[in-house]
């Protein structure tokens, strides 16, 4: 049986420092993924199995490589992972970067092991959810059912008190300005709920969102949020699983610093502003979908990074789908 490889571009092999490398290699050791690096991107097309298991990490240099030369490789198996001087590469790309479904941003090396992780392993049989990649210590954790719309206000400020007290209790070890956390989160979690409640679901896309909604016993909206160390995690999950992939391409546009200005087409789940905002206050985004059974929606944020740093881009969005 041949190798499985993940293949990290010409270009951003040279550039990546050694935090990051042992990140990726780990990841790869943890997937069983043999890591490809330093050589030409030709090689890489050349070599690269196209059966849906291998992947590319790429920056924005590289990028233009596989645009300009081999631009069926453009798929949800390439990962870009540009830095902040090579956004303006990707203004006229609109159309190639459809198909992309992973954008790594300015993230610590122990997320960006996780999310390799997850990107390398989600398609797998009892494949493990972000969360539970993430493998955070001894997590403080508040979950909740979500039956009604009306219970929204009272999840929003239990959300701002759950991360505000925790945040006071952990400041030490945080840098200054995190204690916005608790405000950013607690609006986040109200967008998320707005998308599972009526987005989500075919029968309420369309209706008055003013009136009050009562969900089934399998509609069910759950929520979660955790604090560990310095990490700050909020999770919700619907039952519909009707987010599609292409909903994702403006959100990765965003990303790296490019906000569309055309309608958004109906039938995409969190179509309106919202996620744009928690774009502009958070660094990472991810869905996680299982097409007709779940939509996991969840922010990740580390209390020992900048808000500043937080809002540069490019961010990282991540839109998983099986």
């Amino acid at each position: 049986m041949s190798a499985v490889c993940f293949y990290i571009t010409e270009n951003l092999s040279k550039i990546l420092n050694q935090n990051q490398l042992d990140a990726i290699e780990l990841a790869c050791k943890n997937t069983s993924h043999v890591i490809q690096k330093n050589i030409p991107n030709t090689e890489i097309v050349s070599k690269f199995d196209k059966s849906g298991n291998e992947y590319i990490l790429c920056d924005g240099v590289d990028f233009l490589f596989f645009v300009n030369k081999a631009k069926d490789f453009i798929t949800e198996n390439l990962i870009l992972m540009p830095n902040e001087k090579e956004l303006s590469i990707f203004e006229k790309y609109k159309e190639e970067m459809k198909n992309i479904r992973f954008l790594i941003g300015l993230i610590h090396q122990e997320l960006l092991k996780t999310v390799i992780i997850q990107i390398l392993s989600f398609k797998k049989n009892k494949a493990k959810n972000i969360i539970q990649n993430l493998s955070l210590k001894s997590p403080e954790t508040y979950e909740q059912s979500i039956e009604h719309s009306s219970e929204r206000v009272i999840i929003q400020s239990k959300v701002a008190d759950f991360f505000s007290q925790l945040i006071q209790q952990k400041k030490d070890k945080l840098v200054a300005g995190s204690a916005s956390y608790a405000k950013i989160l607690s609006d986040i979690v109200d967008e998320f709920l707005m998308n599972a409640i009526w987005d989500a679901c075919p029968a309420r896309s369309n209706i008055d969102r003013t009136q009050a909604v009562a969900l089934e016993e399998n509609e069910k909206i759950e929520l979660k949020c955790l604090f560990s160390d310095t990490t700050l995690v909020l999770s919700v999950e619907d039952k519909f699983g009707t987010f599609k992939g292409e909903g994702i391409a403006k959100y990765i546009r965003f990303g790296v610093g490019y906000k569309e200005t055309e309608p958004i087409q109906e039938g995409y789940p969190g179509a309106g502003l919202g996620i744009f905002m928690i774009l502009q206050k958070i660094g990472i985004l991810i869905f996680e979908v299982e097409k007709g059974k779940l939509t996991r929606a969840t922010v990740v944020a580390r209390g020992d990074q900048s808000i500043r740093d937080v809002q540069r881009k490019p961010k990282t969005v991540l839109f998983f789908e099986k």
